[in-house]
């Protein structure tokens, strides 16, 4: 038994089909070939999965799920759930990660697991003005650093509000489609997305059972995040019950990667990754838990070597994964 499927949680939700009135169903995810399909040419389509569109309730906001079901029958206590931000730009290498390692979990560690995509109706990997609003935290006043392309910032601050769909909408739907382990419940966010998995960790720790936070924007807002640690630190004291975090970045997130250094204007792409002090920002939070570690708190640090901003991502997944499921094994 894995230490994620010991952690106190609350019973499975057992399937059934009262979320599903306010669902479109978009059929199985798939990926377009070309314009013009001929004879013999047809999608390429991710086994297993779906893809549909919600309304959240309290927002009415649209949000697009993509959703993969384990090939294997759903154990006693239910399906780990592993719910991934950004969904559109890495749905279909978390599931390649899950399928491949959990067909020999004795060997990788890795589980069968529902993994939930949360993303929104678009082609593209990406909605950056909806993320920015989503993944940052609210706060009464904002110092944010000029944006690269000179713009102004999108709004910011809806990170609770994204929870409570998280919550209140896309937990219960999941466990209306599938019998769930709702003691292991695995959140994994990216850049913005790690931000928003350390403000929810900080913040709401019962929510999750991991985190798994890649690359995460502490330098947001005058590192926010550096504020709401403190306050969870009082959280861990008093004993509110075990959770277990995986921090992982890349060792070229403040300095040039060689590509960047052969590319245009690599002095003012190397004075904004040097102003957000990417890895230093990182190094500093696991000081700060370091401190924290125990029976309540299970953590995991980890710079990976080569790696940048973007190509951090499917390492990340990987080696996070693997924690989720063995937080104790890791180093």
């Amino acid at each position: 038994m894995s230490y994620a499927r010991s952690l106190p949680g609350r019973p499975a939700r057992r399937a059934g089909l009262s979320a599903l009135a306010a669902v479109m169903f978009l059929g199985l995810f798939t990926l377009p070939l070309a314009a013009d399909e001929g004879e013999g040419v047809a999608p390429v389509t991710i086994p297993n999965s779906r893809m549909l569109d919600i309304d959240a309730a309290g927002s009415g906001k649209t949000f697009r799920l993509m959703i993969w079901e384990p090939r294997t029958p759903a154990p006693p206590e239910g399906y780990p759930v592993i719910y991934l931000l950004d969904g559109n730009a890495v749905f279909g290498t978390a599931v390649n990660i899950v399928d491949f390692r959990s067909r020999a979990p004795r060997t990788t560690g890795i589980e069968p697991a529902v993994i939930v995509g949360i993303g929104y109706p678009t082609d593209e990997p990406y909605d950056l003005v909806r993320r920015s609003y989503d993944l940052t935290p609210s706060a009464e006043t904002y110092n944010l650093p000029e944006r690269p392309n000179k713009t102004a910032w999108p709004p910011v601050g809806g990170a609770d509000e994204f929870l409570a769909v998280i919550e209140n909408d896309v937990k219960p739907l999941v466990g209306d489609l599938f019998p769930v382990d709702r003691a292991c419940e695995i959140l994994i966010g990216h850049s913005f997305g790690g931000l928003f998995a350390l403000h929810t960790l900080f913040t709401q720790p019962d929510a999750f059972d991991v985190y798994i936070a890649g690359s995460p924007s502490i330098w947001f807002n005058d590192r926010h995040l550096m504020r709401e640690v403190d306050k969870f630190a009082d959280r861990v004291r008093e004993n509110s019950g075990k959770r277990n975090l995986f921090i992982g970045i890349g060792e070229y997130e403040q300095d040039l990667s060689p590509a960047e250094a052969r590319g245009p204007e690599p002095e003012k792409r190397r004075a904004w990754k040097e102003g957000n002090r990417m890895v230093d920002n990182a190094r500093d939070m696991a000081a700060k838990l370091r401190e924290l570690e125990g029976p309540d708190l299970q953590f995991t640090y980890t710079e990976f070597e080569g790696e940048d901003h973007s190509s951090v991502v499917p390492a990340l997944l990987a080696r996070g994964l693997g924690f989720a499921f063995a937080p104790e094994e890791s180093e």
